[in-house]
């Protein structure tokens, strides 16, 4: 069993170990690192030396080179090659950077920084490899950069489909009495769905008919909602081919075909642009309703805008007309139209139930109502038509004044 001294002196050991694994550790960031070197990224850099940072932080020397100055440089006879930050090589020497970077000699070996093809290679120009086997290279088949077609071998220096797709078309091997995109002939297609057999196109028995541009699909005219009944023959959005009739959800209807366009399925008791039938649209503040375009209360609607009031003016809204008291009424008549009417529906905007209406007559003919301990007079005639006097402190209505409010 360990005593107590050792075991203290093991955790002293693993602490300074975890110490010094915490300062090399990149989230750790020194204040300051020891004279000539650089912080990068919480790790002390000598920028002139480090392969790793040499000249900036981070920028990292080729594999084999090493930093002298802050500028990274290959042993003497190599260069530099590869993505960045490359290798170091010889380009003397390398077969695949024989001469300059990227100058593969493939069959062959590299000497004074040129190549020398094995035997029975040949030399080719640039660009690909200097060497290649053209009696079975298919990239090089038969001579330099002469590509077989996508699937074929190279046998003796000729291109050689396979017996499973023996036919050559758009530069690949195929079989032309299956494949859908060359069937019988190069480029004939068959439509979606189709199959290609004996050279020969055929739908399913479930899609029986074509339809579309050349090569087109396979259809169900029974079915499809692109072509119910006959080719090219759409149904309205949310409607369904059912036996080859076009068929909108229960309650709705196909408005809005116009040319190709097949239109929509939509409700005609509550879809605002077919409102009762279909174009017939609602105002743009107005909802639809058991097929009739109607306003939010309180307002009515007048020639298909929605206006405030009680009832329309020919078809046009009311006017709005201040009482003088804050609140609005509406009738038909002209601004600065006063009569006893308009009086009483100035009253019945500032207290629109109970009190009591009054006669009155200062200096021409007024109206006054009188709520609980508060009355307003309203005259319509003579000296201050026009005029409102507000009168909170009893029951005793005052007369208004040329400085009284107006109403209109």
């Amino acid at each position: 069993m360990p005593s107590p001294l050792r075991a203290l002196a093991a955790l002293g050991v693993s602490l300074l170990a975890a110490a010094s694994l915490l300062a090399c550790s990149p989230s750790s960031k020194p204040a300051t690192c020891p004279a000539g070197q650089s912080s990068c990224d919480g790790i002390c850099f000598d920028l002139q030396t480090n392969a790793r940072s040499c000249g900036a932080c981070l920028n990292r020397c080729a594999t084999g080179a090493s930093c002298l100055g802050g500028t990274c440089s290959c042993p003497a006879g190599e260069a530099t090659c590869g993505p960045a930050p490359g290798a170091c090589v010889q380009l003397a020497t390398d077969p695949t950077n024989c001469g300059a970077c990227g100058n593969a000699c493939g069959l062959g070996s590299c000497g004074g920084g040129s190549c020398s093809c094995d035997p029975g290679a040949t030399g080719c120009a640039a660009p690909g490899p200097r060497c290649v086997d053209t009696l079975g290279d298919p990239a090089n088949c038969g001579a330099c950069r002469q590509a077989c077609q996508v699937g074929a071998s190279c046998v003796t220096g000729a291109c050689v489909c396979p017996a499973s797709r023996p036919d050559t078309c758009a530069g690949a091997c195929v079989d032309r009495l299956t494949n859908v995109a060359h069937c019988g002939a190069c480029g004939n297609a068959c439509p979606a769905g189709a199959s290609c057999t004996a050279g020969a196109c055929a739908c399913p028995a479930a899609q029986p008919v074509t339809c579309g541009t050349a090569p087109g699909a396979c259809v169900d005219l029974q079915t499809a909602e692109a072509d119910c009944g006959a080719c090219g023959f759409r149904c309205a959005a949310g409607a369904t081919c059912t036996g080859g009739v076009c068929r909108c959800p229960t309650g709705e209807t196909a408005c809005g075909a116009t040319g190709a366009a097949p239109g929509a399925c939509v409700d005609l008791a509550t879809d605002a642009g077919n409102c009762g039938g279909c174009a017939r649209p609602c105002g743009p503040s107005q909802s639809c309703s058991a097929g009739a375009c109607r306003c939010a209360a309180p307002q009515v609607a007048c020639s298909a805008t929605c206006c405030a009031g009680t009832d329309c003016c020919s078809g046009a809204c009311q006017t709005a007309h201040s009482n003088g008291l804050g609140q609005s009424y509406f009738d038909c008549g002209a601004l600065g139209t006063y009569t006893r009417e308009t009086a009483l529906r100035a009253a019945g905007a500032w207290a629109p139930t109970g009190g009591s209406d009054t006669d009155r007559f200062f200096s021409g003919d007024c109206l006054s109502r009188t709520v609980g301990s508060t009355c307003a007079t309203w005259c319509y005639t003579e000296n201050f038509a026009g005029r409102v006097e507000l009168n909170p402190i009893s029951a005793v209505c005052l007369s208004p004044s040329s400085l009284s409010p107006s109403w209109y």
